[in-house]
């Protein structure tokens, strides 16, 4: 059964949306989107990938002040913008209603298309994907090589393997968990309602003490990293603590002592954007979500500042545990000759597995591991949340089918969109196992246009919907509205980072984000979103509908 068609109601609406009510329920809590955004921002995956590539790269950059300096753009442009609009105007869709309404419906359709496609037939899929062929092996390699113990190395690379099955040689373990991942997701979030915001903070309870533990063992026993690797490096064969730096030198690296600069921190920028760029996932499900006025400024806005402030804790710690010029030269080796480091298959010296270093204690090792996976896997149910939601707002609209915007009146939830994504999640993994260059897609450049977006929907908010904008409260500041400076800063800073990201080629390569089949998929999605448009007005049009109407209005609830 589902919601009640707009035209029984009778209500002005019911011409240009198909129904007058969503039938999602208001259940989210605000602890509830803090955890969903921080779930987004991954303080976890994000600070080992910074701190395992950036100090190579640009060795002469300050870390911390480059999270520092991230953290408050982002906090007080972007997330600004969106925790203002999501205040406004709490819809499902988020910034396609956004756009849509202070820019024009065209980019609004376009930005939430470029969005939806890329978590429908790509995130989803990878996420789970990510975790079974990174984050799983990597902790049970981490267990097995400091413990001593081989069965663990072994179930790493039993995972890993590739077996014949049906006459297709492939890896099929991770098919399967990835696969059973997915849908034991898609049946929570399709029946849990109330019972997925449960499990999702008994799982972020797991991931955080997983970074508690991490913070704990460089923060009280981080100044025997020497000796804690000295001991690894004997029982593995493998460079002693005291070996690294002359075997970088000896490879060609020449940054070990680099000195302080300014220039070098700003192009660290990008792998801080990595993490405190994702905080407005909970402006997507805005229609779900309680005290939207309230709740969406601390989730977002907060968020940020929150997972800054840790990522700077974790940064801070490590390279003082470790020594700076210790860091970059194990990351240079690891990048450029990582059997010359030799540490066990292949496993990357990311700070995670420098913290398991400083102990043996097996239940502490699982909990790091176990955590660091439950952070690499999120990303699945906060990408279908996003998707559907998506789905949703263009049934709504009548710019999709009106069955992707169906919410099911029994369990709230719009099942055929969350089935829907499951599937195509599926699709993603098994291309993500059988095609090489399928994880090397890169929608950084996409997510930034879309981000560029919206802060310039930001400057035009308050004179455009100068009534919307004052109903969520009319903040100014200096005299002017605070959404639109905010706005303005973020179309600078956030065109800034586009253009590091295009004409940087380090950085560019790093992301993968100017490589050709990221490119191409893009822009195909771009292509495909005009045509549907253009397709969706004109069938609407032969039908007496015109689809422009709607987006004059806000949405129902």
């Amino acid at each position: 059964m589902t919601s009640t068609p707009a035209r029984a109601t009778g209500a002005p609406q019911d011409f240009n949306f198909t129904r007058n009510a969503t039938g999602l329920v208001r259940e989210v809590s605000m602890w509830d989107a803090l955890i969903m955004n921080t779930l987004g921002m991954n303080v976890a995956i994000g600070s080992v990938l910074l701190l395992q590539q950036a100090p190579a790269i640009f060795p002469g950059g300050s870390l911390v002040l480059s999270v520092v300096i991230g953290t408050l753009i982002m906090a007080f442009t972007l997330l600004w913008v969106y925790s203002e609009f999501a205040a406004a105007m709490p819809r499902s869709g988020g910034d396609y209603v956004f756009v849509s309404r202070a820019l024009h419906p065209f980019l609004g359709w376009l930005l939430s298309w470029s969005q939806g496609i890329w978590l429908i037939f790509f995130w989803i899929g990878f996420n789970a994907w990510f975790a079974l062929v990174a984050a799983a092996p990597t902790a049970m390699i981490t267990i097995g090589s400091v413990t001593g113990n081989q069965t663990w190395i072994s179930a790493a690379n039993g995972l890993l393997a590739k077996h014949d099955f049906l006459g297709i040689h492939m890896q099929w373990y991770v098919l399967l968990f990835g696969t059973l991942l997915n849908v034991l997701f898609a049946l929570l979030l399709i029946f849990g309602g109330r019972v997925y915001w449960r499990v999702q903070k008994w799982l972020f309870l797991v991931a955080g003490l997983a970074i508690l533990v991490m913070v704990g063992l460089l923060l009280v026993r981080g100044t025997s990293i020497s000796a804690s690797w000295d001991s690894f490096a004997a029982k593995n064969g493998t460079l002693r603590y005291g070996q690294v730096i002359p075997a970088a030198k000896a490879a060609g690296f020449t940054g070990a002592t680099a000195p302080f600069s300014f220039t070098a921190t700003l192009l660290i920028l990008p792998w801080v954007f990595f993490v405190v760029g994702y905080a407005q996932g909970s402006a997507q499900i805005g229609g779900e979500v309680k005290r939207a006025s309230h709740t969406q400024y601390v989730a977002m806005v907060g968020g940020v500042l929150i997972n800054g402030a840790v990522l700077a804790l974790i940064v801070l710690l490590a390279t003082h545990a470790l020594g700076s010029d210790w860091l970059r030269s194990a990351d240079y080796l690891a990048a450029n000759d990582p059997a010359k480091l030799g540490l066990p298959g292949g496993l990357p010296p990311g700070v995670n597995f420098l913290a398991a270093l400083m102990t043996h204690n097996v239940f502490l090792l699982a909990l790091l591991g176990i955590g660091f996976v439950i952070w690499a896997l999120m990303g699945t149910p906060l990408s279908e949340l996003q998707a559907t939601r998506y789905m949703l707002a263009w049934g709504l609209g009548r710019s999709a089918p009106q069955a992707l915007g169906r919410v099911n009146d029994r369990v709230h939830t719009p099942v055929t969109a969350i089935v829907f994504c499951t599937v195509t999640g599926a699709i993603a993994l098994l291309a993500l196992i059988n095609i090489a260059q399928a994880s090397l897609l890169g929608a950084l450049l996409a997510q930034i246009g879309a981000f560029i977006l919206v802060s310039a929907a930001g400057v035009a908010f308050p004179y455009r919907l100068k009534s919307v904008w004052q109903s969520a409260g009319g903040r100014r500041l200096f005299g002017l509205p605070a959404v639109a400076l905010a706005g303005a800063g973020g179309v600078i800073a956030l065109g800034a980072l586009m253009l590091l990201f295009i004409f940087n080629s380090t950085i560019s390569t790093q992301f993968a984000a100017t490589a050709h089949l990221s490119v191409e998929f893009m822009l195909g999605v771009i292509a495909a979103g005009i045509l549907w448009y253009i397709s969706a007005y004109l069938v609407n049009k032969r039908r007496g509908i015109n689809l422009n109407l709607a987006f004059k209005e806000i949405p129902p609830e």
